[in-house]
């Protein structure tokens, strides 16, 4: 979780001071943990101890924060790591990427990351939604910069307000807009049931044929 906390603050604190740009990449496994990947475009070289002074003085009543924890590489500007990373190195683009267990930890992301207050109820950023078993609710909140998500299912393209929809399972939101949509999950409860019941319709006419078989 910390590594998390590091991530956040250190995101926000540079949206904050609007001296970055920030495009990030969420990836859903179907247990709802999962990948978050940030690319920080700052307007002029710096250093990892310019990046962890950001979060340095951190709130009161914030998580300690364990600078540890994450993977933190400069990168250039077709996105290749930069080979050689020695201590006091400056690059104008740096990669963050950690990951997240499950649905809780994705929102303690989106909590700091997306402007999520402590008063917000909608803290669970993933839910089901209506009546089928299968479909989740997606609300992350505001982008804060374009913003790709992939979910383990198919997303409902009535759903996606203002999001970009790349693919069947793949969303993109831009700087500012709501990042809220709907999907069907994959390999959940209603396919199951229903691939069971296909295995006992083809067993039942095969024991039939079968019979008929014996009957001749």
């Amino acid at each position: 979780m910390k590594r998390l906390m590091l991530l956040c603050v250190f995101v926000m604190a540079l949206l904050v001071a609007g001296c970055a740009q920030v495009t990030s990449e969420i990836k859903v496994d179907s247990d709802f943990g999962g990948s978050w990947q940030a690319t920080i475009q700052a307007p002029a070289p710096i250093s990892k101890d310019d990046i962890l002074s950001a979060v340095a003085d951190k709130k009161e009543g914030t998580q300690s924060i364990d600078v540890t924890k994450i993977k933190l590489v400069p990168v250039d500007a077709t996105g290749k790591e930069i080979s050689g990373d020695t201590p006091g190195m400056r690059s104008q683009s740096w990669k963050l990427e950690t990951k997240f267990a499950n649905k809780d930890e994705l929102a303690s992301i989106s909590k700091i990351a997306f402007g999520r207050s402590n008063g917000d109820k909608a803290i669970n950023v993933i839910y089901p939604y209506g009546d089928d078993p299968d479909v989740y609710m997606f609300n992350l909140g505001q982008a804060s910069g374009t913003t790709t998500i992939t979910v383990p299912g198919t997303i409902i393209k009535e759903s996606v307000g203002k999001g970009m929809v790349k693919s069947d399972d793949t969303i993109v939101f831009a700087q500012g807009t709501p990042i809220k949509f709907q999907f069907k999950k994959s390999g959940s409860w209603g396919m199951i049931i229903g691939g069971v019941l296909a295995i006992v319709v083809v067993a039942g006419g095969f024991v039939w044929y079968r019979r008929r078989q014996v009957a001749a």
